[in-house]
């Protein structure tokens, strides 16, 4: 017999945790944008000898990849509040709520070490991520939303509320790129 998902709402998640997951999403996207700007701008400080400031001009490109990297990490936060329910209905269901309660969190720490890892190995290297990786910047922020709208569907019926997250997700970054 097939098991029907219920509809990803508020009232499924909660009124509180829906709410604060995403106000938590939204203070750590600005929290994560200013965070990734400073440590573009420190690891660029040593380009010029001549120059030890923190003027480093950042490119458009560096902006947009930045905000949506940020909106990308922050809803591994939202999606790690929304999925924090203790108990489920059914034993299956309370154990993929864990899952999808761990595995963001899992995902945003293990992509910031890879991202370290990348850096040690670019940093004598003259390659950037602008010129050489363009179009492959951007998946490291698309990975990690639909990685994290995968756990959520897992769950609940939730096509709606990822169009509407999606739309969201883009204006979200170019608005965190211009600030």
């Amino acid at each position: 017999m097939k098991k029907i998902k219920s509809e990803f709402s508020i009232n499924e998640i909660g009124k509180f945790r829906f709410y604060s997951g995403i106000l938590i999403g939204i203070g750590f996207s600005i929290i994560l944008n200013s965070l990734f700007r400073q440590t573009l701008r420190l690891c660029n400080l040593g380009t010029d000898i001549d120059q030890w400031n923190l003027n480093y001009e950042i490119t458009i490109y560096y902006y947009i990849l930045i905000g949506f990297t940020s909106i990308g990490f922050a809803f591994c936060f939202t999606t790690y509040l929304w999925m924090s329910k203790p108990f489920a209905t059914n034993r299956r269901k309370t154990l993929k709520l864990r899952m999808a309660q761990l595995n963001p969190i899992w995902i945003f720490f293990g992509t910031l070490m890879f991202l370290l890892r990348m850096f040690w190995f670019l940093a004598g290297v003259e390659l950037t991520i602008e010129k050489d990786f363009s179009s492959l910047g951007f998946m490291i922020p698309v990975f990690t939303y639909l990685y994290c709208w995968n756990l959520i569907s897992d769950i609940y019926r939730s096509k709606k509320a990822f169009l509407i997250s999606s739309i969201i997700f883009i204006i979200c970054g170019f608005i965190l790129s211009g600030i």
